[in-house]
């Protein structure tokens, strides 16, 4: 009878510490990629099983938070993958569920995630950063692995799906500032391959193209500090620059105040700045960014929750559909414009 491996004998072929080993397949953060990676090449050569995975058909305790290989450039540990982690251990631990972060290719390739798909590693999957879900998705369809699109609306196929309405965000966004008195009003869009960012543009012409005397610009970017911070001071360099400011992403927005402060623009005196996709870190921002904010941890528990019905109950369920409401939380960056300043 072969002997059972066991931690340390992964620990051991990759040269690192058991609770390393550990926190990597149970999809705890602080793991660098290049580890992780190496963990997981590992388990696959030993064909180490863990507690929480079996390989025979319906036995797998492991919930993969996965994206497409081709959305990697934008990080596999992000804000959005470590609430995603978060919840779905705070929910499915009950349950003797674990979580992994990773990504996979479409059509499968040689990365250690292809390989867990095809051996059925995953009980199920939250699949998440799609460009195109009916294609993206055709390999968990394919394999018979339960899996629900997060962060996406997607009444027209036939996919189960919870997303925030990432138009009505848009709008959010741009009612404010309008509200507020801005007239030149620029976007800092991220790239129009994802649904989200061509919903808070439809969002933003939506309300710009209603109101009278306002000028739009619009910039798409990579939702880098980086780039938010070059689309900035592109802006701000017009003959009449924009005096308010969206930004579709956190990580962008802290670029754009940087650039303003460069630039020697007062925030909101000059400018005001809202961030889009936001997260209660922007609170932390100097100042304070406003900021049309998403449940991220209460999407991600629910999909949680949803996925799991899926796992034990396929297949009655014919679709899951959600749609989670965003909410504007008003702070430093933005504020009413004076008078004198509107002519």
């Amino acid at each position: 009878m072969a002997t059972k491996l066991t931690l340390q004998d992964v620990a051991r072929k990759v040269g690192v510490s058991v609770s390393t080993i550990s926190r990597v397949l149970s999809g705890a953060s602080g793991v660098n990629e290049g580890t992780r990676r190496k963990v997981l090449n590992a388990v696959r050569e030993l064909n180490y099983v863990p507690g929480v995975v079996a390989h025979h058909s319906g036995s797998s305790r492991l919930i993969g938070l996965l994206m497409p290989a081709a959305a990697e450039p934008w990080g596999v540990r992000t804000h959005f993958t470590e609430e995603g982690l978060k919840a779905i251990n705070d929910v499915a631990a009950a349950s003797n569920y674990a979580a992994m972060a990773g990504s996979f290719n479409p059509v499968p390739g040689a990365k250690v995630e292809d390989e867990m798909i095809r051996r059925g590693d995953f009980a199920g999957v939250l699949l998440f950063r799609t460009r195109d879900e009916l294609g993206d998705s055709e390999i968990f369809r394919r394999q018979g692995i339960p899996f629900l699109v997060v962060n996406r609306l997607l009444p027209d196929t036939p996919l189960n799906y919870i997303g925030p309405d990432h138009l009505h965000a848009g709008v959010l966004a741009t009612e404010h500032l309008l509200a507020s008195g801005h007239r030149r009003i620029g976007l800092l869009l991220g790239s129009e391959r994802y649904v989200s960012h061509r919903l808070y543009l439809q969002g933003f012409h939506k309300l710009m193209s209603a109101s009278d005397g306002v000028t739009e610009h619009v910039s798409e970017i990579e939702l880098t500090p980086e780039d938010g911070y070059r689309a900035t001071r592109a802006m701000m360099q017009m003959a009449k620059p924009p005096d308010a400011l969206i930004v579709t992403g956190d990580r962008a927005s802290l670029g754009c105040l940087k650039a303003l402060r460069d630039l020697k623009k007062k925030v909101p005196r000059d400018v005001a700045v809202v961030s889009i996709d936001g997260t209660s870190e922007t609170a932390f921002a100097d100042p304070p960014l406003t900021a049309v904010e998403f449940p991220w941890y209460d999407m991600l528990a629910l999909g949680t929750r949803l996925l799991m019905d899926l796992i034990r109950h396929r297949p009655p369920i014919v679709q899951i559909g959600v749609r989670l409401s965003s909410q504007l939380v008003v702070r430093e960056s933005t504020q009413a414009v004076r008078k004198e300043k509107r002519k």
